[in-house]
């Protein structure tokens, strides 16, 4: 017959958290920092997020553009169109 060991142990009888005596200084100030840090850097975190995106009460930038801005764009568009069949037909006269 096989029998197995179990190990017992003693479970405290009072929490940490019930205990009462002197606080320990370092100990405090140093998890008051930590606090303090990390709610700096929340709140700096909030700031720069609210930063990224534009305010959606105001009213949208206007969206068209002008007359001369397209025909530009058009020109640019058809000039490097124009260069690539040149230079296509340069490749297949030249293999």
């Amino acid at each position: 017959m096989i029998r197995l060991q179990t190990q017992r142990t003693k479970l405290p009888t009072r929490s940490a958290a019930g205990r009462r005596g002197p606080i320990n200084t370092a100990a405090f100030v140093a998890s008051a920092a930590l606090v303090a840090q990390i709610l700096s850097a929340c709140s700096d975190l909030h700031q720069s997020v609210a930063g990224q995106y534009p305010d959606l009460n105001d009213l949208p930038p206007p969206a068209g553009v002008r007359a001369d801005q397209v025909a530009q764009i058009k020109a640019e568009l058809i000039q490097v169109r124009d260069n690539q069949e040149r230079a296509a037909a340069q490749q297949q006269a030249f293999p």
